[in-house]
């Protein structure tokens, strides 16, 4: 299971939205892995915002008294009709029972509201999710052909670096990281890395990246290129693709 996978899955079991293998199967992460609880804590954490953002506000004893004298009046016949006639399938002593009864509405509106808070937390759910999905990967091979780095990119024009394996940065120096907007044209870079760690890089206005976008990484001094254009060695480049 990727880290998006188990991130929805903690989302969904905040929100009691999962059923079946899905929901045991969170259950099970609850009682056995710490990295989930941690997930079901921090959407827990963020869906309680949505309780923020208005005060409670609780019914007065007046206000009851008001409705429950409103539900004893009856309406009052303005003209003769002609009786309709009954319909075998319809209570009328159920029915009046039902619009009489203080205990039903209050029930409805309480339905009535947790239905629209789950419809908020979950429309602010899936849209914060669609802001992280990325629309771009890129896997960076290194001389070897082996996997050195993973390059996201996403709908908001941000890049994200993510190393694989073991990779390391000579002592004192840095890795820079290019690409090519323009196949025929120079290579623009888009973020110098000093730690083989995890990183959001600055695209710097670049044009929104496309598929086949070339990128590359290359060795250079501590604070970056000198020139603007590479002058280390690439030690790795990928192509990018639409993200599934």
């Amino acid at each position: 299971m990727t880290r998006d996978d188990q991130d929805r899955l903690a989302a969904e079991h905040v929100l009691g939205l999962l059923e079946g293998e899905e929901r045991g199967l969170a259950e099970r992460l609850m009682a056995s892995d710490a990295s989930f609880q941690a997930l079901v804590q921090q959407w827990r954490t963020r869906f309680a915002e949505w309780d923020n953002t208005a005060a409670d506000v609780i019914p007065g004893e007046a206000l009851w008294r008001q409705i429950e004298a409103g539900l004893e009046v009856q309406p009052a016949v303005t003209a003769a009709r002609p009786a309709a006639p009954a319909r075998p399938e319809a209570s009328p002593g159920l029915l009046q029972g039902l619009w009489n009864s203080l205990s039903f509405w209050r029930g409805f509106g309480m339905a009535g509201a947790l239905a629209g808070l789950l419809l908020a937390m979950g429309v602010g759910y899936f849209a914060e999710k669609a802001t992280r999905q990325p629309t771009l990967v890129a896997v960076l091979m290194s001389e070897t052909n082996q996997p050195g780095a993973v390059l996201r990119t996403f709908a908001d024009g941000r890049l994200e670096l993510t190393p694989l394996g073991d990779m390391e940065i000579p002592h004192n120096h840095s890795i820079q990281v290019w690409t090519f907007p323009d196949p025929n044209g120079a290579p623009v870079s888009v973020g110098v890395v000093q730690t083989a760690r995890t990183v959001l890089l600055d695209p710097r206005n670049l044009p929104q990246p496309h598929s086949n976008q070339l990128f590359a990484i290359s060795v250079e001094p501590l604070t970056g290129s000198p020139t603007g254009q590479p002058t280390g060695p690439v030690v790795m480049k990928g192509t990018a693709s639409t993200a599934l």
